[in-house]
């Protein structure tokens, strides 16, 4: 199969590069445009998969040229995602009625856009997966892991302090972190674990190693057969941009700045190692889908909760499944990552016929219907339906048993 298309049609080379590094660790084509009239030309040149077009640019504006794509047959089922301002909002009922498939609110974030996409067609990070280990006999040996196992990490970084602090937010998955001060001797320890059972299921790499060694160490491992498929990021403080540009033009699936936002980091890996993370959430009691939420659910851990819950569900309901239980036990603050995974999920399932009941406080959930009401004003919250919509009140469960006696 073809890499995704995508086309960007926006007179900001801001927005450009936004959201062409973005996407830059998905195997994905891109494509841009300035303007409305060399989107069309691109548009019927490349026929991609999804269009973002912005609304207000010089020569053509997007509302026009939304008309002119939605007006060929060649290219009118093309969806199309809008990005608007906010003083651009009044657009928003008209493109709508022009057939937009989505619309996405400046300023925006790579992770917002990526999500929205990630709706419309199927994104792959640039990496290991498991066609590529059967066509490669060397690399097979090392099956793709599931998020729940044992990952291997290995950091090669100067600073012990920022291998301490990897392990430390690592260590309630149970993953394990191999450090080497430099890229000599991470070259020579993976020189030394060959066995593709052994070898690190993704490395993360200092970028202020002098003489451009991390470049180096990256060319080196990929001249071996068993770590060829292994995602490679780089560490760097965020005003290095030259160097992520450089990393990111080599090869490296990413970077994570410092200082590390350890909330934030398992979720990163997990990301660029192209994981499903719903079995760190869901599992199933009897007859009954559980999905167990977090209070401290990243941002990238809600949309990638939210991307890979939609096949977790429609798998349920295709096993012959219609009941699911969300447990928010201990759950008191609910912020927009956490929300924002509630209302989906609980839509997606009302989508699908699937039941649910909700396990907690009563007087923590309380709020819950009232706080989503209020976050529907919100960019983040858009084009996401409030599950509580209509309802006055809200049935709290205590536990488990409880919620499953009221099916």
């Amino acid at each position: 199969m073809s890499s995704p298309k995508i086309l960007s049609v926006d007179d900001s080379r801001m927005i450009h590069t936004l959201i062409n590094k973005g996407f830059a660790s998905y195997d994905v084509e891109m494509f841009f445009a300035s303007n409305g009239v060399e989107g069309l030309e691109a548009a019927a040149r490349v026929k991609p998969d999804v269009i973002l077009l912005d609304v207000t640019m010089p020569v053509m504006d997007g509302v026009e040229c939304l008309g002119k794509l939605k007006a060929d047959p060649s290219l009118k089922d093309i969806p199309v995602i809008m990005l608007t301002a906010e003083a651009g909002k009044e657009n928003v009922l008209k493109i709508a009625k022009m057939g937009v498939r989505d619309y996405i609110v400046k300023p925006f974030t790579e992770a917002n856009v990526i999500d929205r996409v990630s709706r419309l067609v199927d994104l792959k990070h640039k990496g290991p997966t498991a066609s590529a280990q059967s066509a490669n006999p060397q690399a097979a040996g090392k099956k793709v892991k599931s998020v729940t196992e044992a990952i291997k990490i290995l950091v090669v970084e100067e600073f012990p302090a920022i291998i301490e602090s990897i392990k430390k937010a690592v260590s309630n998955r149970g993953w394990e972190v191999i450090g080497c001060a430099s890229p000599a001797e991470a070259a020579a320890h993976v020189a030394s674990t060959l066995a593709p059972e052994n070898t690190p299921d993704i490395i993360l790499v200092s970028l202020a190693f002098p003489n451009n060694a991390a470049l180096t160490f990256y060319g080196t491992i990929r001249s071996n057969p068993t770590l060829r498929g292994v995602p490679v990021m780089g560490l760097c403080v965020k005003t290095a941009t030259f160097e992520q540009n450089s990393a990111k033009d080599t090869g490296f699936v990413g970077s994570i700045t410092k200082p590390l936002d350890l909330k934030e980091l398992p979720d990163r890996l997990v990301r660029a190692m192209d994981l499903d993370n719903t079995p760190l959430y869901y599992r199933m009691d009897e007859d009954v889908q559980v999905v167990t939420i977090p209070e401290d659910l990243s941002e990238i851990g809600s949309l990638d909760l939210v991307r890979y819950s939609r096949s977790r569900l429609s798998g349920l309901v295709n096993s012959g499944h219609n009941k699911l239980i969300m447990d928010l036990t201990g759950v008191k603050k609910f912020e927009v990552p956490l929300l924002r995974a509630i209302a989906c999920i609980l839509v997606e399932a009302a989508a699908l016929d699937i039941t649910w009941r909700i396990v907690g406080s009563d007087d923590d959930i309380f709020p819950l219907p009232a706080l989503m009401a209020s976050n529907q004003k919100i960019a983040a919250f858009k084009d996401i339906k409030n599950p509580f919509e209509g309802s006055k009140t809200l049935d709290v469960f205590p536990n488990h048993d409880a919620a499953k006696k009221a099916f």
